[in-house]
């Protein structure tokens, strides 16, 4: 089933982050856009801008026995995929971009509501100074996020376009292993591991379950 992304609709409330710089800590306006990426340059651009960052992020991790998976661009780089197969969605703050997400046009059934279907979320990431180091929250903070809520606001949009696109909300997505706990908190149903897709994990949103989570975390859907 193929499916146009509509205009997007206007946020109530506006999409804000929290920059955790401020004294004290507070919320600032960010900017949300969708666009459709040109050739697979677009991926390998967005690479090199946060490229220098990851590697130090990575650094950081492995001193607290994490590690950072950083072959998913390597794959949207890679893989030929067919004309106005995604759309972006990006997160700016400041004019930086702080986090970006590839959905595909083309919906899939859905795995949790037989006969429905579901946006997929093919790639969603945030720039490496706004991960939390190091993610396991029963050891001490090394380095806190630069700015809070780009990944849930990234979320809420692929949320806005399933509705959009007659999909009902439902958004479904593979998560690497670290971002688990993430889609958790976020109220995606776990489905469990994909023996079709390198065994990760995959989550959906069953029938009504997006709004309801979302605006319980501040975030219109």
């Amino acid at each position: 089933m193929t499916a146009s992304p509509p205009p997007p609709r206007p946020f109530n409330p506006p999409p804000r982050l929290r920059d955790t710089r401020l004294p004290p800590p507070g919320e600032v306006p960010a900017v949300l856009t969708r666009g459709e990426p040109g050739a697979h340059t677009y991926f390998s651009e967005i690479e090199q801008l946060w490229a220098s960052d990851r590697a130090g992020l990575a650094t950081e991790l492995r001193a607290y026995g994490e590690s950072l998976d950083d072959t998913h661009w390597e794959r949207l780089n890679n893989v030929n995929y067919p004309p106005h197969w995604h759309t972006c969605v990006m997160v700016e703050c400041y004019g930086t971009l702080q986090g970006v997400m590839a959905v595909e046009n083309l919906l899939r059934p859905a795995r949790l509501t037989p006969g429905a279907w579901v946006l997929y979320v093919d790639y969603i990431e945030v720039a490496p100074w706004n991960y939390r180091v190091p993610q396991n929250r029963a050891l001490p903070v090394a380095r806190d996020a630069r700015f809070k809520g780009v990944g849930v606001t990234l979320l809420g949009e692929a949320v806005r376009i399933s509705v959009g696109a007659t999909a009902g909300g439902r958004v479904g997505l593979h998560a690497l292993p670290q971002a688990n706990e993430f889609y958790s908190r976020c109220g995606l149903t776990c489905v469990g591991p994909d023996p079709d897709h390198h065994d990760l994990v995959y989550w959906e949103y069953e029938d009504g379950a997006a709004a309801a989570c979302l605006t319980a975390l501040g975030l219109s859907a």
